[in-house]
């Protein structure tokens, strides 16, 4: 072997073009146009966004001049009435502008950070009206089963105005614009991230938290954990929209009837049918919140090897 200059520059050369070799079998082995996994700082990104396009909505309204109304200020029913389509206009357009800046901010956002979540807007499937019925009557025991909780707890959901412009906000833009944000940005990212249980439980308990007023944000904290299920489960935004539309549509049918701040206590009038119909919706929450618990277990995220 030689160990003169030549030899040692053989010996230089020869490590370099080693070392040229190994990094480009490194290279290699990494995906061209590999999808970067979301953190808990991005799940921060988009509720910021979220909260300040509703701030940008409210400003936006201010400067045109589309005010609300004092739902409390109303001397009559008449003009309750009219305070009410005041204020829903006020929240329908409100909404719609809020969604327009959100969704096309979060849609860049997730494109500059290479997020590996998508958003399908596929078919829900052969099987969907039963999935919708299920998640329907489930959505609505779990309100039922919160209900003496809620009850108690402060706030109502009378700002929202009346008339056709709360079926526009509620039953329209509110579903679009929440369940692409919690379920599909949200959900998506931390399933993605931390795998199927966390992201059940997570985006559930944020969606319950963005509505601030106690007794809405609990009961949205629950109904997101239906929600949530749903479209972890079977990957589609398009069914849990409508599972969103068809309680909100139901709420707002029962507030036109006169009905909504009625608690199932006072529309039944009789308390052993009370007891019978409670304790029927609480079974049947607790066993489908363990089913759904065991069926997630197995949704894993992006980073583990057992990934579903």
């Amino acid at each position: 072997m030689s160990t003169g200059p030549d030899g040692r520059k053989d010996r230089i050369m020869t490590e370099n073009i080693k070392k040229e070799s190994e990094n480009t079998d490194v290279a290699a082995t990494v995906p061209h146009g590999a999808k970067r996994i979301p953190t808990w700082w991005d799940i921060v990104v988009v509720l910021l966004v979220f909260v300040l396009s509703q701030g940008a909505a409210v400003a936006l309204c201010h400067l045109f001049g589309v005010e609300g109304a004092d739902m409390n200020a109303a001397s009559d029913d008449d003009a309750a009435e009219a305070a009410a389509y005041v204020q829903g206009r006020y929240v329908a357009i409100m909404y719609f502008i809020s969604m327009s800046v959100c969704l096309p901010l979060l849609w860049y956002y997730k494109g500059l950070r290479g997020w590996s979540v998508r958003l399908p807007f596929r078919a829900p499937g052969w099987a969907s009206p039963f999935r919708l019925l299920c998640g329907y009557v489930l959505l609505w025991c779990v309100t039922i089963a919160v209900e003496p909780l809620t009850s108690k707890l402060p706030g109502n959901q009378s700002m929202l105005g009346g008339g056709g412009w709360l079926l526009v906000s509620a039953a329209i833009l509110a579903p679009i614009f929440e369940e692409t944000v919690f379920r599909g940005y949200i959900a998506g990212a931390l399933r993605s991230a931390y795998g199927g249980v966390a992201a059940w439980i997570w985006s559930a308990l944020i969606f319950g938290a963005v509505h601030v007023v106690p007794s809405v944000a609990v009961n949205a904290a629950l109904c997101g954990l239906v929600l949530g299920f749903y479209y972890l489960r079977y990957r589609s935004l398009v069914l849990v929209i409508l599972l969103h539309a068809m309680n909100n549509l139901t709420a707002c049918f029962l507030r036109t009837m006169g009905l909504g701040d009625m608690t199932m206590r006072e529309a039944v009038a009789n308390e052993g049918l009370y007891t019978a119909i409670y304790a029927a919706c609480v079974t049947v929450c607790v066993m489908a919140a363990a089913r759904m618990f065991r069926l997630l277990r197995r949704v894993k995220g992006d980073n583990s090897p057992a990934t579903e």
